[in-house]
């Protein structure tokens, strides 16, 4: 399932002075405590240390490996890393900002932001409000924000004396004529101050992923002409404005686009966190004791239950991993020079977005089982499971909400834009199932959107009333996709080979889809697809392969990836009880 990551990265990460959480001294005189402080060091740090000549996004491979490891070291880190790298430094390359720009986000001399979201509209970007009305007589951009609703919230950007460079969504306004949303490159504080015009109040801290949240607006703030990242649109010398993509709601599509960049990030940062979490579980659960009536004192992964939990969790961390590594290269992709008014086809941003909502509800499902067999001691930080998890939940929402990426997904599937439902013979009994599930579950939706639309009624009304199956049909295609994804990934069986990882992922695959399908028991028996039988054995079956993983706990922990030096806190190390209390 992964590579082996490349040990200069592993030996930089392992290095005490990246863990939070562990009592070590201040950095550079500053409390632990001040949110952000310690990410932003770190973030110079890494860089200082892998060279800031040229973005890290040129080498998809080496960046996807670094936020994995961020993940899995401290989440807020990796929040840090993926803001910088990818919401920055992304759109800054794809939108054709200046090399000077770049190299000064690259080095790391100024740590990027993305201000998007505004206070009035949640956490859309499609209405943005903040307005850059062009001045023709000194060729600048006056960014201001109209009213309180909105100002940008909630960006990591509080934190005095540290450098920002941000990529800002603002409306474009010229001659007096909306142009449309685009993306300018903002200087928000230097080491002394926040520049001129740009407002910044610091939120209280808050529990999980602890950074400097603000809320940011801005009053006549003036933006040089190289900082409007026009990304193929121009203004000439009498003024006029000319945009290759003409339809100013078609410019805001584009520059909503940044979005890919996030995505890229979240689900790779969300497979590791997952892997970690289970990793660190698997190895708890081992070496727990446990005091049974009948079996007296045993190790804690003796029990079915502590079974079911972690490999179930294992299962789908795999899963979530399968789709982080082929996501990133459609994320990522960025054309020499920028700057050229087109992205990805609407097909690879629709398939982005799901595989963050995958990658995310089944991070969040795996660290919950996780945190579960583990007990009370999954609630403290230095054990870091509650620290995987607040990312999971944090990205149910942040970088585009899963429920409305669902929602969206759905309305282009009953459309048929780009999509139809799968057919043919699958390769095994589950994907018959899944694809099956998927395509039933469609035609019920198209038929409902049919029959309203020939009886004349409210088509919002209909499309809300239909809300939950729309979300039921985009979640069946998730699973669908997501299984085959993992089952072309398995490894061919060598029979001259005495490895039992084969085995173990394809346990793990056979794992995802018992769970999947169990879920949704009464619905295939309704169907037609399964008999009452076949869901009576589906419990004993999946009890089954969790005793027989078991005897593999070694190999599952082999699949998993997650290098030894990242598996911070007592729970995932050799000797629990010293470290907890101490007397090791």
């Amino acid at each position: 399932m992964t590579a082996p990551y490349d040990q200069d990265l592993v030996a930089l990460l392992a290095d005490a002075s990246f863990d939070r959480i562990a009592p070590t001294p201040p950095v550079e005189g500053r409390p632990r405590s001040e949110p952000g402080a310690w990410a932003y060091e770190s973030l110079r740090r890494v860089t200082a240390v892998l060279g800031g000549a040229k973005p890290l996004l040129a080498d998809h491979r080496r960046l996807r490996d670094l936020l994995e490891l961020t993940a899995m070291t401290d989440p807020t880190l990796f929040h840090v890393m993926f803001l910088h790298h990818c919401m920055t430094i992304g759109p800054a390359l794809d939108y054709g900002a200046r090399d000077d720009d770049i190299a000064e986000l690259a080095s790391a001399r100024a740590i990027g932001a993305a201000l998007m979201t505004e206070l009035g509209q949640g956490s859309s970007s499609a209405d943005i409000r903040t307005r850059a009305v062009y001045d023709p007589v000194t060729r600048e951009f006056v960014l201001d924000t109209p009213d309180p609703a909105a100002a940008k919230y909630p960006p990591n950007v509080g934190l005095p004396g540290t450098p920002r460079l941000a990529v800002v969504s603002a409306r474009l306004h010229i001659g007096g004529e909306d142009r449309g949303t685009f993306v300018f490159l903002v200087p928000l504080r230097d080491a002394r101050a926040p520049h001129p015009g740009v407002h910044i109040q610091q939120r209280p801290p808050t529990a999980l992923l602890a950074l400097d949240y603000a809320t940011v607006s801005f009053e006549g703030v003036r933006v040089p002409r190289h900082r409007w990242l026009a990304d193929g649109a121009g203004i000439d010398d009498g003024g006029a404005f000319h945009d290759p993509l003409a339809d100013p709601a078609v410019r805001t599509g584009r520059s909503l686009g940044m979005s890919r960049f996030a995505c890229g990030a979240v689900t790779a940062g969300l497979a590791a966190a997952a892997r970690a979490a289970v990793s660190i579980a698997l190895r708890y659960s081992a070496r727990r004791r446990t005091h049974d009536r009948l079996a007296g004192s045993v190790p804690a992964l003796t029990h079915l239950n502590q079974r079911r939990l972690l490999f179930v969790a294992a299962a789908q961390a795999q899963a979530a991993t399968v789709l982080a590594r082929a996501s990133t290269e459609d994320c990522w992709y960025v054309p020499d020079g920028g700057g050229r008014g087109s992205g990805p086809a609407p097909e690879v941003m629709r398939r982005s977005a799901l595989a963050k909502v995958a990658a995310d509800r089944l991070a969040e499902q795996a660290i919950s089982r996780s945190r579960s067999a583990a007990g009370a001691a999954s609630f403290f930080s230095e054990n870091r499971l509650i620290e995987y998890h607040g990312l999971a939940m944090a990205f149910q929402s942040a970088g585009g909400d899963n429920r409305l990426i669902l929602l969206d997904a759905a309305r282009s599937m009953a459309a048929g834009t780009g999509y139809a439902p799968p057919v043919g013979e699958a390769p095994d009994h589950w994907l018959g199932l899944f694809r099956a599930r998927e395509r039933l579950l469609h035609e019920e939706l198209t038929g409902a959107l049919h029959a309203a639309e020939t009886e004349g009624k409210d088509a919002f009304r209909v499309w809300d009333d239909l809300s939950d199956l729309a979300e039921r049909l985009a979640a069946a295609h998730l699973a669908r996709v997501t299984a085959e994804a993992v089952h072309t990934a398995l490894p061919v069986p060598d029979p001259h080979s005495e490895s039992s990882v084969p085995h173990v992922r394809r346990a793990l695959y056979l794992l995802f889809c018992l769970e999947e399908t169990l879920a949704h028991t009464g619905w295939f028996h309704e169907a037609g697809l399964l008999t009452v039988e076949d869901t009576r054995l589906l419990p004993d079956r999946l009890t089954e392969v969790c005793h027989d993983l078991a005897s593999h706990a070694d190999t599952v922990l082999e699949v998993l990836g997650v290098p030894a030096e990242m598996a911070r806190g007592p729970l995932g190390g050799e000797d629990y009880v010293a470290d907890l209390s101490g007397s090791g």
